[in-house]
């Protein structure tokens, strides 16, 4: 409840410049990642005993095309670099202050991810000796392999003041250098069969993504907002670029990577994965009026602030809220949690139950561990840049790490270097859980 008292007073003393519309975006994309891996989750413990762990994409009809509505990471690098953007003014000409802003920046990512990093390495020891080492490693997996976002986010977020120059310097050809890059590094993977060169496009792609969120800022600042038409005409472009794209097997139709899938837009992403973005942004600015009246709606605004508050959290423990209320019903009751057969009528009417329990678990952690997203260090900056540069390596490093190693080995074991990298990092930037007994120190 004091939560709730403190974000109403944020709501109402929101200051009339704040664009709303990119807290709303990040809110609801935050609402559909989640719900996109509940519901993707098709647990079956069979009548022989066997228990299978399938994606619902892989069976439910036409789930390539559901995947251009539930894809909505490309909606958190645009907003981002809308909201970089505008942070940058003020500090885009000063190393002192770049540094500056780069280790709040970095302590406001990476503080909430020690945490988790912390209760699953202790998992993991204390699991060894009772859980098979391969449901000890999926369930890690699972629960951290989100982090890559973090990884990604946090050289985006460390770059951000270079990138911004750059735009300013380039404006749209900085763009046009990103798309040709993309596409050449596609090239690259597809018809030259490189597959190596496409993990570049984890931070091209996004890059390009994280880009255009600056036009948005430029034209906002200039007082020349985009018109809802122009976003309408750029949804309908890309649109139409992406089905061309896709309908002629350029790219796979399936904007998430699918179990069993040879080719994947997401791991790493491709130039359709940026098509889609640009789909979103054309949503994006043409209901900007739209959202700009519901959020000055003082209830719709407040639960948007809510939402806001707590989004990190909410992004880092919901899938281990799922794998904990996974393992406990697969060994409580024998199972029979899970044994009705995914696709069947009884197991969509059982789909509320299911999210309503893991709405329950998640709310429980997001209370727990929510406190660690606002209890950021206010320590001094690091006095020399290479600290802070240390710091973005092994903080992105270890996200990196952890998403595509996982911290648990085959046999179970931990991956030692990659909390001790983390944790190193976050010394180094001050990126660590401090105790504070208030909400806004």
């Amino acid at each position: 409840m004091k939560y709730l008292t403190h974000t109403r007073r944020i709501a109402a003393e929101t200051p009339p410049s704040r664009n709303r519309v990119i807290d709303f975006w990040r809110a609801l994309a935050i609402v559909f990642v989640v719900l996109g891996h509940w519901l993707a989750a098709s647990i079956w413990l069979r009548p022989d005993g066997e228990i299978a762990l399938t994606n619902s994409l892989q069976w439910i009809p036409y789930s390539a095309w559901v995947t251009w509505i539930v894809q909505v990471m490309p909606v958190f690098f645009f907003v981002g670099g809308y909201a970089n953007a505008r942070a940058l003014q003020r500090v885009i000409t000063q190393q002192e202050r770049r540094r500056a802003w780069i280790t709040e920046r970095l302590r406001r990512l990476f503080t909430p991810v020690i945490p988790l990093l912390v209760v699953w390495t202790v998992l993991i020891i204390v699991m060894r000796p009772f859980i098979p080492a391969d449901v000890i490693r999926a369930g890690a997996m699972s629960a951290t392999v989100p982090l890559w976002f973090m990884a990604v986010y946090i050289a985006l977020t460390a770059l951000a003041p270079w990138t911004y120059r750059w735009w300013h310097s380039w404006r749209w050809l900085s763009v046009a250098a990103l798309v040709a890059t993309t596409i050449a590094i596609d090239v690259a993977r597809f018809a030259f069969d490189v597959p190596t060169v496409a993990w570049f496009n984890f931070l091209f792609v996004w890059a390009l993504v994280h880009q255009v969120g600056y036009w948005w800022a430029t034209r906002d600042i200039s007082r020349d907002p985009i018109a809802p038409l122009s976003g309408w005409i750029v949804f309908g472009a890309m649109l139409g670029l992406l089905v061309t794209v896709t309908w002629t097997g350029l790219y796979p139709v399936a904007m998430v990577g699918i179990p069993g899938a040879q080719l994947t837009n997401m791991t790493p992403p491709t130039f359709a994965i940026a098509l889609l973005g640009g789909m979103q942004a054309g949503v994006i600015w043409g209901t900007r009026k739209g959202i700009e009246r519901i959020t000055h709606n003082q209830r719709a605004w407040h639960g948007v602030v809510a939402v806001s508050g707590v989004l990190m959290t909410i992004y880092l423990w919901h899938l281990s809220a799922m794998s904990l209320v996974a393992a406990g019903g697969l060994f409580a009751a024998d199972g029979v949690m899970f044994s009705i057969e995914p696709g069947t009528t009884a197991w969509w009417l059982t789909r509320p139950l299911w999210l309503g329990l893991l709405g329950v678990v998640t709310l429980g952690l997001v209370a727990l561990f929510a406190p660690f997203e606002w209890r950021i260090s206010k320590k001094p900056t690091p006095n020399r840049r290479s600290v802070v540069t240390a710091g973005v390596l092994l903080t992105a490093g270890s996200a990196a790490a952890v998403a595509y190693f996982g911290l648990a080995t085959a046999e179970g074991a931990i991956n030692w270097i990659i909390p001790i990298a983390a944790i190193l990092g976050a010394g180094l930037v001050g990126a660590y859980p401090v105790f504070r007994r208030r909400y806004d120190e």
